[in-house]
């Protein structure tokens, strides 16, 4: 009897043992989980489990400097009325204790949303956006009807100091019923031992009639530090200047509607773009098929294009913005 029990002990420690090890193996060969929208890797994949939304950002100059910015998954620049422009921050990833101000709707602003199934955040609308978030196209959070989510900074002057936070946002998602998981697009990336293509680009300028923008790419860390009106873009968040791994450039045509300014700009079809990565520049195009598809940026045979991994800044470019770019470290015969 006594050696029946022996051989009993001695088998489930093998098994024990057996199973500890198998599962330890397990855990040491999981495959590492990525954000689709950066390729920075996660710790779990609950991180991706939620659902994205994008919050509209004030860029007037009483605007600076915004917070959040650097939290985003994915930057958004727009074109505004009076020559100003607006930001989409959408968050998907990132978190923030701390994102605005936040300011208006536009009808352009959902259209981008839609592409995201997103929740779009905002304090107020235009006419056009009010009916048209109204028509149900997608969830939307305005501060009008969750003020106790935001608040306002006395430092600042109204309208230039709403802010609210990604845990508000998400409570409201929760409590709204609208935190079904979706699934969210990814981009393509590419390997550091991928080599690019492409002509050399190391300071780029795209400057909106009140908002001229300056990259600078730094070759230590890979990235392109941003500039605003000559001085360098901080996150007060992070007291960090803000560093972009990619900025597409997508060129559209808008139209003034109205004697305030307000603009029509068409999302959809197709257009010039331009993709500024490790730098390098690339010509090529963008093509959306229609309001809930998204936005494929290509190379001239068509094909997506790889980013580098990290934040892109996505520059929606109408035809009063300039765009220029050079290689400062070429030389000439001469030198």
């Amino acid at each position: 009897m006594k050696k029946i029990i022996v051989v009993m002990l001695i088998m489930t420690t093998l098994f024990v043992t057996s199973c500890s090890k198998s599962t330890k193996e397990e855990t040491q060969q999981a495959e590492p989980i990525y954000n689709p929208l950066t390729y920075e890797q996660v710790s779990d994949q609950h991180d991706l489990e939620r659902r994205v939304f994008i919050v509209s950002l004030d860029n007037s100059p009483a605007a600076r400097p915004q917070s959040g910015l650097s939290d985003a998954d994915i930057m958004y620049e727009v074109p505004a009325e009076g020559g100003i422009s607006r930001y989409l921050a959408l968050f998907y990833v990132g978190s923030a204790d701390t994102i605005g101000p936040v300011r208006s709707a536009r009808p352009y602003m959902v259209d981008i949303t839609r592409e995201w199934d997103g929740v779009f955040v905002h304090c107020g609308w235009s006419e056009d956006a009010k009916a048209y978030l109204n028509r149900g196209y997608v969830d939307f959070i305005n501060e009008f009807g969750y003020g106790s989510s935001f608040w306002r900074d006395k430092s600042r002057k109204a309208p230039h100091n709403l802010y609210t936070s990604t845990e508000n946002l998400y409570a409201i998602v929760e409590e709204e019923g609208w935190d079904s998981v979706n699934l969210v697009r990814e981009f393509s990336f590419y390997s550091s031992d991928d080599l690019l293509v492409g002509d050399k680009a190391d300071l780029i300028d795209i400057d909106y009639p009140v908002a001229n923008n300056r990259y600078k790419y730094d070759q230590k860390s890979g990235l392109y530090l941003r500039y605003i009106n000559s001085e360098a873009q901080i996150d007060p968040n992070n007291d960090q200047q803000i560093e972009v791994a990619n900025i597409i450039v997508q060129k559209v045509a808008s139209k003034v509607l109205d004697s305030a300014g307000r603009l029509s700009i068409d999302l959809t079809g197709s257009g010039e773009a331009m993709l500024f990565s490790k730098g390098t520049v690339r010509i090529g195009s963008w093509k959306r098929a229609d309001l809930d598809s998204p936005t494929y940026f290509c190379d001239s045979a068509g094909n997506e294009w790889q980013l580098a991994p990290g934040k892109t800044w996505i520059q929606i470019c109408d035809q009063r913005v300039d765009i220029s770019y050079q290689d400062t470290t070429a030389t000439t015969e001469e030198e």
